[in-house]
């Protein structure tokens, strides 16, 4: 069995578990893989690291796939049985996080690249110099415009303190 980290055009990720790369190029083609967030068949593979199996990896995994079957709990690989039309399930085993927990998760980081990607578009970077262009702004000393950059702590209180009002929020890393 193989396993594969899965992502379907609209960015949703999830796991599904294959006889062989052959048969996830087979399911792809005929249709029959869909995300289980969204439905979508749009479905391709994502960037994963190898996985090496090393004594410890291997006794990890036989405690969680344990603790799953104990609990009832399904992943992906016990659930590509069900047949070829049903859309493989994410795997959250050994997470501590509730499946819905992770989806909603998996959605606002979706919505937070995209909200990303639109400042990227609109916006002028201005790096470090953020405190010094905001102060030009509000001040009329340059044209008004989007920008975007990095500011210290200690900046952003003196931002505020001048009653220049900015949006502070965190920037996820690139995804790869």
């Amino acid at each position: 069995m193989i396993k594969y980290k899965l992502i379907c055009e609209k960015e949703h990720e999830f796991e599904g578990w294959f006889q062989s790369s052959d048969a996830f190029v087979e399911q792809c083609a005929a249709g029959t893989l869909s995300c289980p967030f969204c439905e979508t068949v749009n479905i391709r593979r994502a960037l994963m690291a190898p996985n090496l199996a090393s004594p410890k990896t291997r006794k990890s995994q036989v405690t969680a796939e344990a603790t799953a079957e104990a609990t009832g709990e399904v992943t992906a690989e016990a659930s590509m049985g069900a047949g070829p039309a049903s859309p493989p399930p994410v795997s959250v085993s050994g997470s501590g996080m509730p499946a819905e927990a992770m989806v909603k998760m998996r959605e606002l980081v979706v919505e937070m690249r995209n909200l990303q990607a639109k400042i990227k578009e609109n916006c002028r970077d201005v790096g470090g110099d953020f405190a010094e262009e905001a102060r030009k702004i509000h001040y009329g000393e340059a044209e008004p415009e989007g920008i975007y950059g990095e500011v210290s702590e200690t900046e952003r209180e003196q931002l505020d303190e001048e009653g220049i009002e900015i949006l502070q929020m965190p920037w996820l890393p690139q995804d790869n």
